[in-house]
């Protein structure tokens, strides 16, 4: 049996790489030693970096110094030859101080003293500041490098694991033919399963680089929020969470303006979410509900949480809290990366509040337009009728 390749040649900044896999080899992926970014690579341009500018602080500040001393001794001298002077003739020294050379002399120091001072802080501010931003670039440039590692690693096995899962299903479905129907069945739903898995991978990978290079395109139309909230939890119910308790608190037929399927995309991760980090023994509560004016969507688990310091971040590209070499749930960093960005280009918000005593809850915010009584009794009598707002 023959594979062919299976590549994403996406663009992501240079973020996401071309995966590709040979003939009859199913995605043996290694990752090169160059996708694996340690701090020791920038340890050597780093201290290079910093000791160069502290050389040329330490010859600025020498450079100051010396001048500031030279115009100082300048004037000692000045002073000190109109001292003579008086001297010779038969006048008090000590007056020299009221002469209009020694006035100007010491005007004299003192400008060009603020002048050397205040180029010199001017320069110091200007080293600062690029010093500044080239140690922020170089603290971003790491960070990146460990997020692209991450989701090198994390991609790797999400994309491995439903391959292998319908290669499973196939391969035993073609060397066992007299299995019963009913296991046939079951290892053609498995690999169903693992197929609408590697779909909603790739859906989520294109979806970030469309947003990322701005060439999404939205459909956006009038539809049900309840129903759309309700199919997906029953979906999830049945493919992704068999066996998990997901409790669906639904205010129907609340309507809203936007695409379905990006809607869709937002419903799915957000649970998706709550489900891969939550104990298996503990329920996910989704609910649905309106004021009339705007929808909220939440959902709430009873895991670890999220830190004050780490809800900052979690909406950002790539980013997952641990170490992927450690983490054992599953994902790639997109997940609520997209439900930020959909969500925004909505028109609405989301937010990330803790779950007393533990576990959280993402609040999805959207306009909405809720169907009136008179039309829902309307669609009653004339079924075929289509609501609108």
């Amino acid at each position: 049996m023959k594979y062919g390749k299976l590549k994403l040649p996406l663009n992501l900044k240079g973020i996401i790489p071309v995966l590709s896999a040979p003939k009859n080899v199913l995605l043996p992926y290694t990752l090169p030693a160059t996708y694996m970014p340690k701090f020791k690579q920038f340890f050597r341009p780093l201290v290079i970096f910093y000791v160069l500018v502290v050389y040329v602080v330490a010859c600025f500040s020498w450079w100051t110094w010396f001048h500031i001393n030279n115009l100082q001794t300048i004037f000692d001298i000045t002073v000190e030859k109109e001292k003579v002077v008086y001297k010779a003739n038969n006048l008090n020294p000590e007056e020299v101080v009221n002469a209009a050379t020694y006035k100007n002399a010491h005007r004299d120091l003192i400008a060009k003293r603020a002048m050397i001072l205040a180029e010199g802080f001017v320069f110091l501010l200007i080293i600062g500041l690029a010093t500044y931003q080239l140690h922020t670039g170089i603290q971003s440039e790491i960070m990146l490098n460990r997020q692209q590692r991450n989701f090198l690693l994390s991609i790797t096995h999400e994309l491995k694991s439903p391959v292998a899962g319908i290669r499973l299903g196939l391969e035993t479905l073609l060397k066992r033919g007299n299995l019963d129907r009913d296991v046939q069945k079951k290892l053609l739903n498995n690999s169903l399963k693992d197929a609408d898995r590697l779909q909603a991978l790739v859906e989520n990978i294109l979806m970030a680089a469309k947003i990322e290079n701005q060439s999404i395109s939205l459909s956006p139309d009038e539809f049900d929020f309840s129903q759309l909230v309700a199919e997906t939890v029953q979906k999830t119910k049945d493919t992704f969470a068999i066996g998990r308790q997901i409790t669906a608190d639904i205010t129907p037929d609340i309507y809203i303006n936007g695409d379905r399927m990006a809607v869709a995309s937002i419903v799915i991760n957000l649970i998706e979410n709550a489900l891969k980090y939550s104990p298996a023994d503990t329920p996910v509560l989704v609910s649905l509900k309106t004021d009339n004016k705007q929808a909220f969507f939440r959902v709430i688990d009873y895991g670890p949480g999220v830190t004050d310091k780490e809800k900052g971040k979690i909406f950002k590209k790539f980013y997952r809290i641990g170490n992927e070499d450690t983490r054992r749930t599953k994902g790639t960093g997109l997940g609520l990366y997209l439900v930020k960005q959909l969500t925004e280009i909505h028109n609405g918000s989301i937010r990330v509040t803790d779950n007393l005593p533990t576990g959280c809850i993402f609040t999805v915010t959207l306009p909405c337009e809720v169907i009136p009584e008179e039309l829902l009794i309307e669609t009653l009598v004339n079924p075929d009728a289509e609501p609108t707002a």
